[in-house]
């Protein structure tokens, strides 16, 4: 994971927890019903997200309606949670978040936390940021997660969450959503071999990755403008994936493949019936994958 941002902005992670607040705030029927991304905002973005001229403002300052690609990182981050229930359910205790920016599950799901540790991998600067806000937050969170600082040019995933208590002999889920674009495909298949060597067999990983695939004028158009807006906040995209030559990934490092779902899969499971048209608008996938038996 590294570092986005500066000073008191977390960049494009800073976009997405306004983008989770203000879904939940203003969609009738939140996709992810994130109650908590409001306290982790700024004051400045905070004033912006409670406007009810939010999705209109936002736009404008875009340019374009970044609720197709904020439709896909909240779907995916409700998929990750469907699959740690599952995970849950079946007595798995550790909950693995990587890249985790402002993630806010450990500090909503009451429900599961007294079951499950979470750990949150990021970057240290990230994380001082975050737990800044939490301190500051008008709300008592319902757990807090075991922070994993993590600089990974002086740090390795290993050593890090070896520090931090989590122990390689009992399965763990872990998530790595809405962030491999950001990162290179080697530095996406060095943290996928990591995992697969450190977790125990059976552990599971659910993640996303931005899809080499056909694409019409419309998504051309629409991701030039994405691509656009990353780049010029600095944190540009930086690999895309055939599918096939992701799922030959997973099983090169050491995964046996559970499921490889569609951007339309991901719209008939959570998005299908809803009269605000909120939907997922740019080529995804999602995956769960599963640590192989060793030997």
């Amino acid at each position: 994971m590294a570092k986005t941002g500066d000073g008191e902005s977390l960049g494009t992670a800073e976009g997405a927890v306004m983008g989770r607040a203000a879904h939940a705030l203003h969609a009738e029927d939140p996709v992810l019903d994130d109650h908590w991304a409001i306290h982790l905002l700024g004051e400045a973005s905070r004033a912006q997200v409670t406007s009810p001229d939010y999705l209109a403002l936002s736009i404008e300052r875009a340019g374009f309606d970044a609720s197709r690609i904020l439709a896909i990182g909240v779907g995916a981050l409700r998929y990750a949670e469907d699959e740690v229930e599952r995970c849950v359910a079946r007595g798995v205790g550790q909950y693995v978040i990587l890249g985790a920016g402002f993630d806010t599950f450990a500090l909503r799901r009451a429900d599961l936390v007294d079951r499950l540790v979470v750990f949150e991998v990021d970057h240290p600067d990230v994380q001082a940021l975050k737990r800044s806000r939490i301190e500051a937050a008008a709300e008592t969170p319902a757990s807090l997660p075991r922070f994993v600082p993590v600089d990974f040019e002086t740090t390795t995933l290993e050593a890090g969450l070896s520090a931090a208590g989590f122990d390689p002999d009992r399965e763990a889920i872990f998530s790595f959503m809405n962030t491999t674009p950001y990162l290179t495909e080697e530095a996406i298949e060095a943290t996928l071999s990591e995992i697969a060597r450190l977790a125990a067999p059976g552990s599971r990983i659910v993640l996303n990755y931005g899809a080499e695939v056909p694409l019409s004028a419309a998504q051309v158009e629409y991701l030039e403008t994405l691509q656009s807006n990353v780049r010029a906040s600095g944190e540009p995209w930086r690999s895309r994936f055939r599918p096939e030559a992701f799922e030959a990934l997973l099983e090169r490092v050491g995964f046996v493949l559970i499921e490889h779902a569609t951007e339309a899969d991901l719209f008939e499971r959570y998005f299908a019936g809803r009269r605000d048209g909120f939907r997922p608008g740019v080529p995804g996938r999602l995956v769960t994958a599963e640590v192989a038996p060793r030997g």
